[in-house]
């Protein structure tokens, strides 16, 4: 708790010499509150309101509920703003609603082994998502935009030099700085070391790290400070290699080809013989090259490769079964590993403690577990609609980073979300939700702007909400 005190107060030190700043040279200061809540997420400062007792964690979420920085955030906007709705429907929020019905139902849920569990993960929900709906009410989208920019460029250039320290300087001492266990994860416990930056495991740093740069690249091709953009994502690079994380490698080449590629062909058919020449056929090329020929292709065919793979497989032997045992509803969100550890016939299968005090490292495989087949549909459903409803707007030159950071993310969780469940982690999950609900915002719904009514010339596609920004500043 101490190291959380002590990076709360540089973290706030940092945010008020900012706004001196800013103030001093008479420039905006309103995106400084959503940047200082975007760049604690990674750190998870929090202090914890209630704490059940269960035999094992229950979920990726645990079962506690904390007071976080964006709860302090929303008490600090529902002061200082003028628009401060947080109860209301809209259209383009119906996949909160579907989530919160989700939640609904696990409540009721008789395969519900932790109601506190499901409380967590709710409790995490509907903060993050009254959060973002007041910046979303209060800022308009360039301040939105130079928020997150911030935000990430402090904490890219902060990650950098952590894995610079380890592995590469072996400093081992920055892996305790931040998280409880760094030091632990930071090795693999021996068997194979990789950056945490300000992260417990390199899973997590990993995944924020391509989840940055799928940002910085809309930035980049929409030319939002087109220079910086570029040298972040060179940085970004470096830091994905420094982890050592064999699955990152390969979903941030996925996730760069797929916004690089939706960016240049989004008023062309997604699937299309020129989608598989121009965009999957070089992606398999480069994948294999990297797996069986590159200098990190030891990463993949010798270190613990085969002792991780089998844990994958064991992983998803115990989430089948859960799914098998409670097919339509699932066991209830946030609570498959209690699950686990109540059932007599699912204990008989464990041979590894490791099964029953980590989160099954599938998160497609744990929405099936924990929503059945109804929480599984919707989530699949979701992800489709997304990149669809992304892919209409960067044709109608609309909302055109965020579409295209969410395409990257959407690419990120279906791909590294096979292997682990960092995704569903404190550190990672409120970004997603933060991105999500921006993406969707501000998008234009495709049922009212089909893709048959797109200009037949085209445009560069800087989006509306960008241009202020990428004008303003030098690149």
């Amino acid at each position: 708790m101490n190291e959380k005190i002590v990076v709360f107060g540089v973290l706030t030190a940092w945010y008020l010499g900012r706004y001196a700043m800013l103030r001093l040279r008479n420039q905006s200061t309103r995106h400084l509150l959503l940047s200082f809540v975007l760049t604690t997420v990674p750190f998870q400062i929090g202090i914890p309101l209630v704490t059940p007792t269960y035999h094992t964690m229950p979920g990726s979420f645990t079962a506690k509920l904390f007071f976080s920085i964006p709860m302090l955030a929303i008490l600090i906007m529902l002061v200082r703003e003028k628009n401060t709705r947080i109860f209301y429907t809209s259209r383009d929020e119906r996949w909160v609603t579907l989530v919160l019905i989700l939640v609904l139902i696990s409540f009721c849920n008789p395969n519900n082994y932790a109601l506190w569990g499901t409380g967590a993960f709710a409790w995490l929900f509907i903060t993050c998502i009254v959060f973002i709906r007041l910046v979303a009410n209060n800022l308009n989208p360039v301040e939105i935009l130079e928020g997150f920019y911030e935000s990430f460029v402090l904490l890219c250039v902060l990650q950098a030099v952590l894995a610079v320290c380890f592995p590469l300087l072996g400093m081992v001492s920055v892996t305790r700085l931040f998280q409880v266990g760094g030091e632990e994860w930071s090795t693999r416990n021996g068997s194979r070391p990789g950056a945490v930056g300000v992260f417990v495991h390199p899973g997590n740093l990993a995944l924020f790290t391509m989840m940055a740069s799928c940002f910085f690249q809309a930035c980049y091709l929409t030319n939002l400070k087109k220079k910086v953009s570029l040298a972040l994502l060179l940085l970004n690079t470096m830091t994905i290699v420094l982890t050592y994380s064999r699955t990152s490698y390969l979903t941030a080449i996925v996730a760069q080809v797929a916004v690089y590629y939706l960016y240049q062909n989004a008023d062309k058919p997604l699937v299309s013989w020129k989608s598989v020449f121009l965009g999957v056929l070089p992606t398999i090329v480069l994948l294999y090259w990297i797996i069986f020929i590159s200098p990190l292709s030891s990463n993949f065919l010798a270190s613990n490769a085969d002792e991780m793979y089998q844990a994958r497989l064991d992983h998803w032997q115990i989430g089948l079964a859960i799914f098998r045992e409670a097919p339509l509803l699932g066991v209830g969100l946030n609570t498959h590993l209690e699950y686990i550890v109540n059932n007599v016939q699912l204990i008989k299968i464990i041979h590894n403690e490791f099964l029953t005090t980590n989160p099954i490292h599938d998160i497609h495989i744990v929405i099936l577990a924990e929503t059945g087949i109804m929480g599984f549909a919707l989530w699949i459903i979701f992800l489709g609609y997304s990149i669809h409803k992304a892919k209409v707007n960067i044709a109608a030159n609309n909302n055109v980073v965020f579409s295209l950071t969410h395409i990257g993310i959407i690419v990120c969780f279906v791909f590294y979300g096979i292997t682990d469940w960092s995704p569903l982690s404190h550190s990672i999950f409120p970004l997603f939700l933060f991105l999500t609900f921006l993406a969707y915002k501000f998008s234009f719904d495709p049922r009212y702007f089909p893709s048959t009514t797109f200009p037949p010339t085209k445009v560069p596609r800087v989006a509306h909400v960008t241009h202020a920004i990428a004008s303003s500043q030098p690149s």
